[in-house]
């Protein structure tokens, strides 16, 4: 009798761990997705360190842009609008149509397109790489909304090719509270 509950036992274990979805196996795809999240706390701790000299500009609308160069910026705070770029998630992977080619230079083109049935706060992300996978270029446009509240953004980064650090990006936007005007917004920083 006790070799047919251990039997049965085993039987069972077996059956559980055949019903347990697998891990995702390590594909090329996969592991040649960018790390944008990883991308940007190096840079964010390197410009926390180093403390670049920034010119940046502010423009809202019907206001005068206000331009001012300084050393003293919270990069966490100031890069935080790109971090939600990073769609890497395997939960957001069903949201977006990416495509890669390798350009005639012999950089490397993502495009991530969001879905038409889809409505993540991404809508748009490109990013070209060079050949070693170092970023030169980020573009997108994220849109969030409800009842309340509507956003609309384009977010650019370009980086040095050399070494793939930050040297430029900007914010153009606007956004909408329901009883409220709309505000047109932009920021550009050169480092």
């Amino acid at each position: 009798m006790a070799k047919y509950k251990l039997g049965l036992l085993l039987v069972l274990l077996l059956a559980f761990t055949a019903c347990e979805r697998p891990a995702p196996p390590a594909t090329a795809d996969a592991t040649g997705s960018y790390n944008l999240t990883l991308y940007l706390q190096e840079q964010k701790a390197r410009m926390q360190a180093k403390k670049p000299m920034v010119l940046k500009s502010v423009t809202t609308e019907g206001q005068p842009t206000e331009t001012v160069e300084t050393d003293d910026i919270d990069w966490q705070d100031e890069l935080s609008v790109f971090e939600q770029l990073d769609l890497r998630r395997p939960a957001l992977e069903e949201y977006y149509l990416k495509q890669e080619k390798v350009l005639e230079n012999g950089d490397i083109a993502v495009e991530y397109k969001k879905r038409e049935d889809s409505e993540p706060i991404v809508h748009y992300l490109f990013l070209t790489l060079s050949p070693d996978r170092k970023l030169k270029h980020l573009a997108a446009t994220l849109q969030d909304k409800n009842p309340l509240f509507y956003s609309y953004r384009r977010v650019y980064l370009e980086a040095e090719p050399a070494t793939g650090n930050i040297s430029s990006y900007s914010i153009e936007g606007v956004q909408k509270l329901i009883f409220n005007d709309s505000l047109h917004y932009a920021v550009k920083a050169n480092l």
